[in-house]
């Protein structure tokens, strides 16, 4: 594995902590750059980002969230050196990141991959028409297009634009009142830190609610071609939030299921014209096979880069930077162990307590144990991945041994509220 010469420098569209972190003593000092929205910058009090990783030279404020205004930034960010490489640090930034690679002469995603990735709208049409397994589905633009495409069945309702199970909604059975509370909590789901304040456009979608278990597949790809994939088994709430509740890679599966993912991949590559950088794509294995619920063509959050890490002894964040700026790669074909997340769950109310964290921590194979809430602080129902209180991260020989693991460390993590 390489890193970027001192003389060049790594585009990141999107500020990314945990990316800085891991990367941060890998790379040469000063040759990151990070495109931020200037309103995210006051509201995450980035100013002074620079100074908190070695790594980091500067953050440059610029459009980029349904906008084209980091383009922009082109002829200045050459003008001070090189770059080698531009790597989505966001959700959001996706587009602007692969129309910026474009402009530049770099591998990236391409745009309309990009464009594909991030609008679950234009996901369905692309993927659909090239055969890739997709739900039922519509978009819909209030509460009367949500009641009449499920009759009174059971939907999912969701933004077709947004991030991190952000307004995403399961109903069993739909009513006039209840697709009217569905349409109001989609359509007015917020995320105050993530995004700008000026006015941005949200498109929605109704979709068939499938059964089966969930999982997802984290991808690495060079020029459309896979060259790195493990399937994780997902857990996740039941009630009408679907959010993730835990994960355990790689997923303990027959040999045919794990054909019909790799297949069931390359037909998505190859459905959007995605050429190169990294894939998450989430799936719900049917009785007709895996049938795609989304994509993000970014790393996966939840903690899933450091759970492939630990599993397969790579360093993934590092190989995408490699492989966005044209340099040969190597990667793993088998995991040398499995690992998992459990995120800690409060009940709703005021934190008067957490307990057991050391516990937790001497137990065997666990490798993290992180509590996000303290005393005094108030503990919401779970509504996205932004409510979890914490995690719990364990390896273990094998998936059975492993799971285990991480459900004794959760048990023994102790969050009280009132």
């Amino acid at each position: 594995m390489t890193t970027p010469a001192p003389d060049a420098q790594v585009v990141f569209v999107g500020y990314n902590a945990a990316y800085l972190r891991a990367i941060d003593a890998s790379v040469p000092s000063g040759s990151v750059v990070v495109i931020e929205e200037p309103d995210i910058i006051r509201k995450r009090e980035l100013s002074d980002a620079a100074a908190r990783f070695d790594c980091l030279d500067r953050i440059v404020p610029a459009s980029y969230q349904q906008s084209t205004g980091a383009l922009d930034l082109a002829a200045e960010l050459t003008a001070v050196r090189p770059v080698a490489a531009v790597v989505p640090g966001l959700e959001y930034a996706v587009p602007a990141t692969a129309a910026l690679a474009e402009k530049l002469g770099l591998p990236g995603a391409t745009e309309a991959a990009a464009q594909a990735l991030r609008d679950k709208v234009r996901l369905r049409e692309v993927t659909g028409a090239a055969g890739v397994r997709n739900p039922r589905w519509r978009e819909v633009f209030g509460p009367e297009d949500i009641l009449d495409f499920a009759g009174d069945g059971p939907v999912v309702v969701k933004p077709a634009n947004r991030q991190a199970s952000v307004g995403v909604q399961l109903l069993d059975s739909v009513d006039a009142a209840s697709a009217a509370r569905a349409w109001e909590r989609t359509s007015s789901a917020a995320e105050y830190e993530q995004v700008p304040d000026r006015e941005l456009a949200w498109r929605f979608l109704a979709e068939e609610r499938l059964q089966g278990p969930e999982f997802s597949v984290e991808a690495l790809v060079r020029q459309g071609e896979i060259i790195f994939q493990n399937v994780t088994a997902k857990t996740v709430i039941p009630g009408p939030y679907p959010v993730e509740l835990g994960h355990l890679l790689p997923a303990p599966l027959d040999e045919d299921t794990q054909h019909a993912f790799g297949a069931a991949m390359r037909a998505l590559v190859d459905a959007t014209g995605y050429r190169t950088g990294i894939l998450h794509a989430e799936w719900i294995l049917t009785d007709s096979g895996p049938t795609l619920v989304e994509c993000a063509g970014r790393c996966p959050g939840d903690y899933l880069i450091d759970l492939n890490d630990l599993a397969y002894g790579t360093r993934i964040r590092l190989t995408l930077i490699d492989l966005l700026a044209g340099r040969p790669v190597t990667l793993p074909r088998s995991a040398e162990q499995t690992s998992a997340i459990r995120f800690l769950a409060a009940g709703p109310g005021t934190v008067t307590e957490v307990s057991g964290v050391a516990e937790a921590q001497e137990l065997p194979g666990v490798r993290v144990v992180e509590v996000d809430v303290a005393a005094g602080d108030e503990v919401r129902p779970w509504a996205s991945s932004w409510d979890r209180a914490g995690h719990v991260i364990a390896t273990g020989p094998d998936a059975d041994t492993t799971l285990r693991r991480v459900l004794d460390a959760d048990a023994a993590v102790r969050i009280t509220t009132e």
